[in-house]
Protein backbone atom coordinates (compact mmCIF):
# COMPACT_ATOMS: atom_id res chain seq x y z
CA UNK A 1 0.00 0.00 0.00
CA UNK A 2 1.58 3.24 -1.23
CA UNK A 3 -0.05 6.79 0.72
CA UNK A 4 0.05 10.38 0.03
CA UNK A 5 -1.57 13.09 2.08
CA UNK A 6 -2.80 17.09 0.47
CA UNK A 7 -4.08 19.50 2.24
CA UNK A 8 -7.33 20.94 1.50
CA UNK A 9 -9.24 24.10 2.80
CA UNK A 10 -12.02 23.91 5.24
CA UNK A 11 -9.79 21.85 7.80
CA UNK A 12 -9.78 18.46 5.15
CA UNK A 13 -6.78 16.68 3.75
CA UNK A 14 -7.34 14.41 0.60
CA UNK A 15 -5.93 10.87 0.89
CA UNK A 16 -4.82 8.92 -1.69
CA UNK A 17 -3.97 4.97 -1.18
CA UNK A 18 -2.88 2.60 -4.07
CA UNK A 19 -2.91 -0.98 -4.25
CA UNK A 20 -0.73 -3.31 -5.53
CA UNK A 21 -1.91 -6.81 -7.44
CA UNK A 22 -0.66 -8.56 -4.44
CA UNK A 23 -2.94 -6.53 -2.22
CA UNK A 24 -5.98 -6.59 -4.86
CA UNK A 25 -5.99 -10.11 -5.02
CA UNK A 26 -5.84 -10.94 -1.55
CA UNK A 27 -9.30 -8.74 -1.54
CA UNK A 28 -11.01 -10.15 -5.08
CA UNK A 29 -10.22 -13.26 -3.38
CA UNK A 30 -11.94 -13.05 -0.41
CA UNK A 31 -14.55 -11.52 -1.56
CA UNK A 32 -15.32 -14.50 -4.66
CA UNK A 33 -15.20 -16.73 -1.18
CA UNK A 34 -17.83 -14.55 0.29
CA UNK A 35 -20.15 -14.88 -2.82
CA UNK A 36 -19.24 -18.67 -3.38
CA UNK A 37 -20.79 -19.54 -0.27
CA UNK A 38 -23.62 -17.19 0.04
CA UNK A 39 -24.66 -17.35 -3.65
CA UNK A 40 -27.53 -19.09 -5.06
CA UNK A 41 -28.55 -20.10 -8.76
CA UNK A 42 -31.42 -22.55 -10.00
CA UNK A 43 -29.76 -25.69 -10.75
CA UNK A 44 -27.22 -25.15 -8.17
CA UNK A 45 -27.62 -25.99 -4.32
CA UNK A 46 -26.25 -22.92 -1.97
CA UNK A 47 -22.28 -23.08 -2.09
CA UNK A 48 -21.82 -24.80 -5.26
CA UNK A 49 -22.38 -22.41 -7.45
CA UNK A 50 -19.01 -22.43 -9.77
CA UNK A 51 -16.74 -19.13 -9.59
CA UNK A 52 -17.52 -18.23 -13.45
CA UNK A 53 -21.28 -18.15 -13.17
CA UNK A 54 -20.67 -15.88 -9.91
CA UNK A 55 -18.45 -13.36 -12.14
CA UNK A 56 -20.78 -13.43 -14.71
CA UNK A 57 -24.12 -12.71 -12.95
CA UNK A 58 -22.60 -11.13 -10.16
CA UNK A 59 -20.37 -8.47 -11.66
CA UNK A 60 -22.11 -5.26 -10.53
CA UNK A 61 -22.26 -6.58 -6.62
CA UNK A 62 -18.86 -7.87 -6.36
CA UNK A 63 -17.77 -4.53 -8.60
CA UNK A 64 -19.02 -2.61 -5.43
CA UNK A 65 -18.25 -5.21 -2.72
CA UNK A 66 -14.78 -5.42 -3.77
CA UNK A 67 -14.41 -1.29 -3.07
CA UNK A 68 -16.23 -1.58 -0.07
CA UNK A 69 -12.98 -4.35 1.22
CA UNK A 70 -10.45 -1.75 -0.27
CA UNK A 71 -11.86 0.57 1.98
CA UNK A 72 -12.54 -1.47 4.87
CA UNK A 73 -9.41 -2.91 4.72
CA UNK A 74 -6.96 -0.24 4.09
CA UNK A 75 -8.58 3.22 5.11
CA UNK A 76 -7.49 2.65 8.62
CA UNK A 77 -4.44 1.97 7.84
CA UNK A 78 -3.50 4.82 5.98
CA UNK A 79 -4.93 7.00 8.19
CA UNK A 80 -2.54 5.74 11.06
CA UNK A 81 0.23 6.02 8.54
CA UNK A 82 -0.16 9.64 7.70
CA UNK A 83 -1.04 10.36 11.71
CA UNK A 84 -4.27 11.74 10.26
CA UNK A 85 -7.00 13.05 13.34
CA UNK A 86 -9.81 12.23 11.76
CA UNK A 87 -13.00 13.44 12.41
CA UNK A 88 -15.42 11.89 9.64
CA UNK A 89 -15.10 10.91 6.22
CA UNK A 90 -16.90 13.19 3.80
CA UNK A 91 -16.60 11.95 0.67
CA UNK A 92 -14.96 8.38 -1.07
CA UNK A 93 -13.70 8.85 -4.90
CA UNK A 94 -12.36 7.76 -7.88
CA UNK A 95 -12.63 4.39 -6.93
CA UNK A 96 -10.02 1.99 -9.51
CA UNK A 97 -10.35 -1.56 -8.94
CA UNK A 98 -8.35 -4.86 -10.94
CA UNK A 99 -6.25 -7.76 -10.64
CA UNK A 100 -3.51 -5.10 -11.25
CA UNK A 101 -3.76 -3.34 -8.54
CA UNK A 102 -6.33 -0.53 -7.23
CA UNK A 103 -6.80 3.12 -6.11
CA UNK A 104 -9.26 5.24 -4.29
CA UNK A 105 -9.12 9.07 -2.20
CA UNK A 106 -10.63 9.78 0.41
CA UNK A 107 -11.89 13.70 1.90
CA UNK A 108 -11.41 13.44 4.96
CA UNK A 109 -12.82 15.89 8.13
CA UNK A 110 -9.60 16.50 10.41
CA UNK A 111 -9.06 18.61 13.61
CA UNK A 112 -8.37 21.89 12.83
CA UNK A 113 -4.93 23.57 13.99
CA UNK A 114 -5.15 27.04 15.11
CA UNK A 115 -3.01 29.81 17.10
CA UNK A 116 -4.91 29.72 20.83
CA UNK A 117 -6.17 33.01 21.12
CA UNK A 118 -5.65 34.95 24.53
CA UNK A 119 -7.97 34.22 26.49
CA UNK A 120 -6.52 35.95 29.94
CA UNK A 121 -7.00 39.82 30.51
CA UNK A 122 -10.16 40.27 28.48
CA UNK A 123 -11.99 43.28 29.08
CA UNK A 124 -15.66 42.19 29.90
CA UNK A 125 -18.20 44.91 30.64
CA UNK A 126 -20.01 44.38 34.14
CA UNK A 127 -23.64 45.97 34.58
CA UNK A 128 -25.29 46.91 37.91
CA UNK A 129 -27.75 43.88 39.12
CA UNK A 130 -29.09 46.20 42.31
CA UNK A 131 -32.88 46.33 42.03
CA UNK A 132 -34.19 49.23 43.35
CA UNK A 133 -37.19 50.63 44.83
CA UNK A 134 -38.73 51.83 42.14
CA UNK A 135 -38.08 48.44 40.14
CA UNK A 136 -39.49 46.28 43.02
CA UNK A 137 -42.97 48.69 43.24
CA UNK A 138 -43.22 48.36 39.60
CA UNK A 139 -43.10 44.83 39.74
CA UNK A 140 -45.23 44.36 42.54
CA UNK A 141 -47.90 46.26 41.00
CA UNK A 142 -47.90 44.20 38.15
CA UNK A 143 -48.29 41.68 39.72
CA UNK A 144 -51.10 43.02 42.05
CA UNK A 145 -53.04 43.36 38.17
CA UNK A 146 -52.64 39.58 37.97
CA UNK A 147 -54.99 39.34 40.94
CA UNK A 148 -57.32 41.77 39.87
CA UNK A 149 -61.01 41.66 39.75
CA UNK A 150 -63.48 42.79 36.86
CA UNK A 151 -66.86 43.86 37.08
CA UNK A 152 -69.55 45.16 35.36
CA UNK A 153 -69.05 48.53 34.08
CA UNK A 154 -71.46 51.16 35.17
CA UNK A 155 -73.46 53.25 32.54
CA UNK A 156 -71.15 56.02 31.06
CA UNK A 157 -68.09 54.34 31.99
CA UNK A 158 -65.00 55.23 29.91
CA UNK A 159 -62.85 52.05 28.33
CA UNK A 160 -59.54 52.00 29.97
CA UNK A 161 -56.11 50.31 29.36
CA UNK A 162 -56.92 46.80 31.49
CA UNK A 163 -60.82 46.55 31.11
CA UNK A 164 -62.47 43.44 29.56
CA UNK A 165 -64.26 45.03 26.30
CA UNK A 166 -67.35 43.12 24.00
CA UNK A 167 -67.10 44.52 20.40
CA UNK A 168 -67.97 44.09 17.02
CA UNK A 169 -65.62 45.25 14.37
CA UNK A 170 -65.14 45.07 10.41
CA UNK A 171 -62.14 45.39 8.27
CA UNK A 172 -61.21 46.23 4.76
CA UNK A 173 -58.29 46.78 2.48
CA UNK A 174 -59.33 49.17 -0.22
CA UNK A 175 -63.03 48.39 -1.46
CA UNK A 176 -62.65 44.88 -0.49
CA UNK A 177 -63.90 43.58 2.95
CA UNK A 178 -60.91 41.05 4.65
CA UNK A 179 -62.99 38.34 4.61
CA UNK A 180 -63.00 38.26 1.01
CA UNK A 181 -59.13 38.61 0.35
CA UNK A 182 -58.40 35.40 2.69
CA UNK A 183 -61.47 33.58 4.15
CA UNK A 184 -59.36 31.94 5.92
CA UNK A 185 -58.19 35.25 8.27
CA UNK A 186 -61.53 35.28 10.06
CA UNK A 187 -60.23 36.89 13.46
CA UNK A 188 -58.56 39.70 11.77
CA UNK A 189 -61.29 39.76 9.17
CA UNK A 190 -64.61 40.89 11.51
CA UNK A 191 -66.26 39.86 14.87
CA UNK A 192 -69.76 40.33 16.55
CA UNK A 193 -69.88 40.26 20.31
CA UNK A 194 -65.88 39.58 20.88
CA UNK A 195 -64.42 40.04 24.17
CA UNK A 196 -60.88 41.07 24.74
CA UNK A 197 -58.46 42.74 26.83
CA UNK A 198 -57.50 46.26 26.58
CA UNK A 199 -54.25 45.40 26.82
CA UNK A 200 -50.75 45.05 24.24
CA UNK A 201 -50.83 41.35 22.45
CA UNK A 202 -54.52 40.89 23.06
CA UNK A 203 -55.46 42.04 19.77
CA UNK A 204 -54.78 44.14 16.85
CA UNK A 205 -53.12 46.94 19.03
CA UNK A 206 -54.55 49.98 16.80
CA UNK A 207 -58.13 48.57 17.57
CA UNK A 208 -57.12 48.33 20.81
CA UNK A 209 -56.04 51.95 20.95
CA UNK A 210 -58.85 52.82 19.62
CA UNK A 211 -61.22 51.12 21.74
CA UNK A 212 -60.15 53.11 24.82
CA UNK A 213 -61.54 55.94 25.64
CA UNK A 214 -64.58 54.88 23.98
CA UNK A 215 -68.15 54.62 26.23
CA UNK A 216 -70.63 51.17 25.59
CA UNK A 217 -72.73 51.77 22.69
CA UNK A 218 -70.22 54.11 20.70
CA UNK A 219 -68.81 53.77 17.45
CA UNK A 220 -65.52 54.66 16.00
CA UNK A 221 -65.43 54.28 11.88
CA UNK A 222 -61.66 54.47 10.02
CA UNK A 223 -59.82 52.97 12.52
CA UNK A 224 -55.86 52.85 10.54
CA UNK A 225 -54.26 49.45 10.18
CA UNK A 226 -51.39 47.79 9.02
CA UNK A 227 -50.37 44.28 9.00
CA UNK A 228 -47.32 42.68 9.60
CA UNK A 229 -45.27 41.63 5.86
CA UNK A 230 -44.03 38.55 7.06
CA UNK A 231 -46.32 36.93 9.66
CA UNK A 232 -50.00 38.27 8.12
CA UNK A 233 -51.92 35.97 6.72
CA UNK A 234 -51.55 35.52 3.10
CA UNK A 235 -53.34 38.22 0.34
CA UNK A 236 -52.58 40.82 3.70
CA UNK A 237 -48.91 41.06 4.12
CA UNK A 238 -47.94 44.66 4.34
CA UNK A 239 -51.27 45.25 3.26
CA UNK A 240 -53.68 49.06 5.05
CA UNK A 241 -56.73 48.21 6.43
CA UNK A 242 -59.71 50.16 7.99
CA UNK A 243 -61.90 49.29 10.82
CA UNK A 244 -64.94 50.21 12.25
CA UNK A 245 -65.33 49.51 15.80
CA UNK A 246 -68.19 49.68 18.03
CA UNK A 247 -68.06 49.07 21.48
CA UNK A 248 -71.31 46.65 23.38
CA UNK A 249 -70.51 46.04 27.01
CA UNK A 250 -66.93 46.63 29.28
CA UNK A 251 -66.14 45.20 32.37
CA UNK A 252 -63.69 47.30 34.82
CA UNK A 253 -60.63 46.03 35.95
CA UNK A 254 -60.99 46.46 40.13
CA UNK A 255 -57.26 45.82 41.80
CA UNK A 256 -57.21 44.47 45.20
CA UNK A 257 -56.29 46.34 48.21
CA UNK A 258 -52.82 45.39 49.98
CA UNK A 259 -55.03 43.27 52.69
CA UNK A 260 -57.02 41.63 50.15
CA UNK A 261 -53.87 41.13 48.29
CA UNK A 262 -52.24 39.01 51.43
CA UNK A 263 -55.36 37.40 51.54
CA UNK A 264 -55.67 36.11 48.14
CA UNK A 265 -51.78 34.78 48.48
CA UNK A 266 -51.77 33.58 51.72
CA UNK A 267 -49.01 36.07 52.84
CA UNK A 268 -47.55 36.72 55.86
CA UNK A 269 -47.31 40.42 55.22
CA UNK A 270 -47.20 43.23 52.29
CA UNK A 271 -43.34 43.31 53.55
CA UNK A 272 -43.05 39.79 53.90
CA UNK A 273 -44.23 39.79 50.02
CA UNK A 274 -42.28 42.12 48.90
CA UNK A 275 -38.81 40.77 50.35
CA UNK A 276 -39.29 37.51 48.36
CA UNK A 277 -39.72 39.57 45.25
CA UNK A 278 -37.49 41.38 45.99
CA UNK A 279 -35.11 38.34 46.47
CA UNK A 280 -36.51 36.79 42.96
CA UNK A 281 -35.48 39.62 41.45
CA UNK A 282 -32.07 39.93 42.28
CA UNK A 283 -31.42 36.57 41.61
CA UNK A 284 -32.92 37.02 38.06
CA UNK A 285 -30.66 40.14 37.56
CA UNK A 286 -27.65 38.39 38.78
CA UNK A 287 -28.68 35.42 36.59
CA UNK A 288 -29.09 37.62 33.06
CA UNK A 289 -26.15 39.39 34.04
CA UNK A 290 -24.14 35.77 34.16
CA UNK A 291 -25.83 35.03 30.95
CA UNK A 292 -24.81 38.05 29.71
CA UNK A 293 -20.99 38.05 30.29
CA UNK A 294 -20.92 34.47 29.17
CA UNK A 295 -21.81 35.52 26.03
CA UNK A 296 -20.07 38.72 25.89
CA UNK A 297 -16.82 36.43 26.63
CA UNK A 298 -17.94 33.59 24.37
CA UNK A 299 -18.15 36.64 21.14
CA UNK A 300 -14.90 37.93 22.04
CA UNK A 301 -13.03 34.46 21.83
CA UNK A 302 -14.64 34.11 18.77
CA UNK A 303 -13.29 37.62 17.72
CA UNK A 304 -10.23 36.70 18.40
CA UNK A 305 -9.62 33.77 16.30
CA UNK A 306 -10.84 32.62 12.89
CA UNK A 307 -9.86 29.37 11.33
CA UNK A 308 -11.73 26.95 8.92
CA UNK A 309 -13.89 23.33 10.88
CA UNK A 310 -15.24 20.60 9.99
CA UNK A 311 -17.90 20.64 7.37
CA UNK A 312 -19.27 17.47 8.78
CA UNK A 313 -19.36 19.04 12.39
CA UNK A 314 -20.73 22.24 10.97
CA UNK A 315 -23.31 19.87 8.95
CA UNK A 316 -24.50 18.67 12.12
CA UNK A 317 -24.92 21.80 14.07
CA UNK A 318 -26.50 23.17 11.37
CA UNK A 319 -29.48 19.82 11.52
CA UNK A 320 -29.60 21.18 15.77
CA UNK A 321 -30.12 24.58 14.83
CA UNK A 322 -32.47 24.40 11.68
CA UNK A 323 -34.64 21.21 14.29
CA UNK A 324 -34.54 23.96 17.26
CA UNK A 325 -35.92 26.89 14.56
CA UNK A 326 -38.74 24.34 13.45
CA UNK A 327 -39.78 23.57 17.18
CA UNK A 328 -40.16 27.20 18.38
CA UNK A 329 -41.98 28.18 15.19
CA UNK A 330 -44.60 25.62 15.98
CA UNK A 331 -45.34 27.68 19.11
CA UNK A 332 -44.48 30.96 17.81
CA UNK A 333 -47.10 30.18 14.97
CA UNK A 334 -44.61 30.74 11.89
CA UNK A 335 -46.24 29.63 8.94
CA UNK A 336 -44.83 27.27 6.09
CA UNK A 337 -44.83 30.35 3.82
CA UNK A 338 -42.46 32.05 5.94
CA UNK A 339 -39.87 29.64 5.34
CA UNK A 340 -40.28 29.17 1.86
CA UNK A 341 -39.89 32.99 1.04
CA UNK A 342 -36.95 33.41 3.94
CA UNK A 343 -34.90 29.92 2.83
CA UNK A 344 -31.78 31.36 1.79
CA UNK A 345 -31.36 33.67 4.79
CA UNK A 346 -32.07 30.83 7.16
CA UNK A 347 -30.16 28.42 5.88
CA UNK A 348 -26.82 31.24 5.90
CA UNK A 349 -28.07 32.16 8.98
CA UNK A 350 -27.79 28.56 9.98
CA UNK A 351 -24.25 27.82 8.60
CA UNK A 352 -23.18 30.88 10.40
CA UNK A 353 -24.29 30.11 13.82
CA UNK A 354 -23.17 26.51 13.26
CA UNK A 355 -19.38 27.60 12.00
CA UNK A 356 -19.50 29.79 14.91
CA UNK A 357 -20.82 26.90 17.54
CA UNK A 358 -18.10 24.27 16.27
CA UNK A 359 -14.83 27.39 16.07
CA UNK A 360 -16.46 27.75 19.62
CA UNK A 361 -16.03 24.51 20.88
CA UNK A 362 -12.52 23.53 19.53
CA UNK A 363 -11.39 27.00 21.09
CA UNK A 364 -12.77 26.04 24.80
CA UNK A 365 -11.35 22.51 23.94
CA UNK A 366 -8.12 23.78 23.68
CA UNK A 367 -8.00 26.37 26.90
CA UNK A 368 -9.38 23.46 28.90
CA UNK A 369 -6.21 21.45 27.63
CA UNK A 370 -3.80 24.25 28.30
CA UNK A 371 -5.18 24.49 31.77
CA UNK A 372 -6.07 21.53 32.48
CA UNK A 373 -9.86 22.70 33.99
CA UNK A 374 -12.15 19.73 33.63
CA UNK A 375 -15.97 19.55 33.93
CA UNK A 376 -17.74 19.78 37.44
CA UNK A 377 -20.56 17.01 38.57
CA UNK A 378 -23.83 17.15 38.05
CA UNK A 379 -25.58 19.65 36.74
CA UNK A 380 -22.10 21.74 36.49
CA UNK A 381 -20.87 18.41 34.36
CA UNK A 382 -20.15 21.33 31.59
CA UNK A 383 -16.77 21.90 30.00
CA UNK A 384 -18.08 24.84 27.90
CA UNK A 385 -19.40 26.60 31.20
CA UNK A 386 -15.91 25.58 33.58
CA UNK A 387 -14.12 27.04 30.22
CA UNK A 388 -16.19 30.24 30.20
CA UNK A 389 -16.28 31.01 33.91
CA UNK A 390 -12.53 30.71 33.99
CA UNK A 391 -12.30 33.42 30.71
CA UNK A 392 -14.60 35.74 32.67
CA UNK A 393 -12.65 35.03 36.17
CA UNK A 394 -9.65 35.61 34.30
CA UNK A 395 -10.67 39.17 32.72
CA UNK A 396 -9.75 42.51 33.65
CA UNK A 397 -11.11 43.80 36.75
Amino acid sequence: MKTSKKNLDKSQVKLSIELDAAEMASIINKVEKMFMREAEMPGFRKGKVPLQLIRRNFEDGLKKEIEKEMFRKFYPKAVQEEKIEEIAVYDVSDIVSSKDGGSFDVTVDVKPEFKLPTYKGLKISSQDVTVTDAALEEHFERFRTAYASFEDGAEGDVAAAGDYVQIDYEGTVGKKKILEINPEAKIVASGENFWTQLEEGRFLPEIIEAVIGMKAGETKEGIDAKFDKESAPEGLKGAKAKYNVTLKALRRRVLPTDEQLVEKMKGESIEKIKADMRAAMEKSAIDRETARREDEATELLLKKVDFAVPPSQVRNAMEMYLNQLAERAQYSGLSADYFKENREKILKEAEETAEKQVRLWYVIEAIAAAEGIKAGEGENANIGKAVIDFVIANAKK
